[in-house]
């Protein structure tokens, strides 16, 4: 699996720590009957291991120390707030110079005065969250402060953060004090009226993941990359739906906000579909030097890419498909592998390289929030799937309902843009005059904006389950049958 991040870095920086590293129990008739009583009691480089069960109004701090934090056991333990949070942040607030992991674990109900509450607050050194959900926040992961620090995120689940009617929170947001940002095999979805994905950082890799409003969500941009950035947004299912609150834009870069050290961006081997009914910019491009679009799907009324004025970048754009006949497996359903006879099939170019980073996508997104490698067939398809390689047995699309959260969302708040009908047109690029820039987000573009931080780095090459996927994989590419000639 790609690592963009060098896996060994976090590990380094824990060496000393691990020397002496002690592993603590929280849960029923545990050592530690809560989890702030186990981080309190933790010495730095120990691992939490926290029992499946409830942990309500279990507020933890943690300043500067390295720490793991590990549910245990087959459901997630649960942090459950149920009021307003006294910190003013979150449940898991992360400070100093702290490098964090959290595995296993479940959030919901963090509300603040300041709307700005989130299932964890990051404004340490470094952040790596895998196999967690986060649902009914303010924010899911709210990361930001005065220091630079790294955060990756990897097979979780954020769904309905937010504010009705706000747009100030979103599923997740990181701000321009990161350096790098990895977001990779998750499912983001149904966030309230804020965005399902806003990042700041210096560097964005975004890669195969689902993020989408389905049936009743309401966010605002999909993907939002406000300060730009050098931006990998590789083999992800994107959909906008039928109640999404922004009607303009899919995919919004350099919007506002301070200017990012480069602007460019790669999107490339996506799956974008537009099940609104308005005509948006896929991608919305405000300022930038160089933009490559290639090998991507985009499904139904749009246009590919929109320059608002002012922005001349240099654009790439190949091997891109628009058609309102995919050929997918199940669009209602949110099931965007190809099937036989799809245009996409064999259509796409080779996907190239940025200097020495390879944008081949090499994985395919598996639902819920997994991944399974990407197999080499042919030429090219366009899109996040290559033909042949069906979802494993048992998986379905996912809800086309949507649903309520349950959570508190706080009280309301007036978003820092308007949403609004964006345009489009049948080009594939489009130069905007004064009227394109109609139609772009309900952005909370200040929601939490440059508030706290944190540092370092973790990304690992073998996620959870990651080495059965590729044997899993790699039989199934040995034994698939080729495609016959048309």
């Amino acid at each position: 699996m790609r690592c963009p991040i060098p896996a060994a870095s976090f590990v380094v920086a824990l060496v000393p720590a691990l020397a002496h590293a002690d592993t603590l129990q929280v849960g029923a008739g545990k050592p530690y009957a809560t989890i702030a009583e186990g981080v309190a009691a933790a010495a730095s480089g120990d691992t939490i291991e926290i029992d499946a069960g409830e942990y309500v109004d279990d507020i933890v701090s943690i300043d500067s120390k390295d720490l793991t934090l590990r549910g245990v056991g087959d459901a997630r333990a649960h942090l459950v707030a149920t009021g307003l949070i006294g910190n003013g942040k979150g449940i898991i607030v992360i400070g100093g110079t702290s490098n964090i992991v959290v595995e296993h674990l479940e959030f919901s109900g963090a509300v603040v005065g300041d709307e700005n509450g989130a299932g964890i607050r990051m404004q340490g050194a470094s952040l790596v969250v895998d196999d967690c959900h986060f649902h009914d926040n303010q924010n899911g992961i709210l990361a930001g402060g005065d220091a630079p620090y790294t955060i990756e995120i990897s097979h979780s689940e954020f769904d309905h953060n937010g504010n009705p009617g706000s747009g100030q929170e979103h599923n997740v947001y990181v701000s321009g004090d990161a350096t790098s940002f990895t977001f990779q095999g998750n499912y983001t979805h149904h966030s309230y009226s804020g965005h399902t994905f806003k990042s700041r950082a210096q560097v964005n890799y975004v890669l195969y993941n689902r993020i989408m409003d389905e049936a009743d969500g309401t966010g605002s941009y999909l993907i939002d990359l406000p300060q730009g950035g050098l931006s990998y947004v590789i083999g992800n299912l994107i959909e906008k739906g039928p109640a999404a609150e922004n009607t303009g834009t899919v995919i919004n870069y350099k919007g506002e906000g301070q200017t990012n050290d480069q602007l460019r961006l790669f999107v490339v081997n996506n799956t974008i579909v537009n099940d609104n009914g308005s005509t948006p910019a896929f991608v919305r491009i405000y300022a930038a030097d160089e933009v490559v679009l290639r090998n991507n799907l985009f499904v139904g009324q749009g246009t590919p890419i929109v320059l608002e004025p002012g922005a001349a970048p240099t654009v790439v754009d190949e091997g891109n498909l628009q058609t309102d006949m995919p050929g997918l497996v199940d669009q209602v359903g949110y099931d965007y592998h190809l099937v036989d006879g799809s245009p996409a099939i064999d259509a796409g170019v080779a996907a190239g390289a940025d200097g020495d980073y390879d944008l081949t996508p090499t994985m395919h997104y598996v639902h819920p929030a997994g991944l399974e490698p990407r197999p080499v067939v042919d030429a090219m398809d366009v899109g996040a799937y290559e033909f042949g390689m069906g979802p494993p047995a048992g998986e379905t699309g996912g809800d086309t309902s949507g649903g309520e959260g349950s959570g508190d969302s706080g009280d309301s708040a007036t978003a820092d843009d308007s949403a609004s009908a964006g345009d489009g047109g049948s080009d594939s690029t489009i130069t905007a005059g004064s009227a394109a820039s109609v139609g772009d987000e309900s952005s909370g573009g200040s929601a939490g904006a440059g508030e706290d931080d944190g540092g370092g780095c973790g990304c690992r090459s073998a996620p959870r389950g990651t080495a059965a996927v590729w044997w899993i994989g790699l039989a199934a590419v040995l034994v698939r049958r080729r495609r016959t000639a048309a």
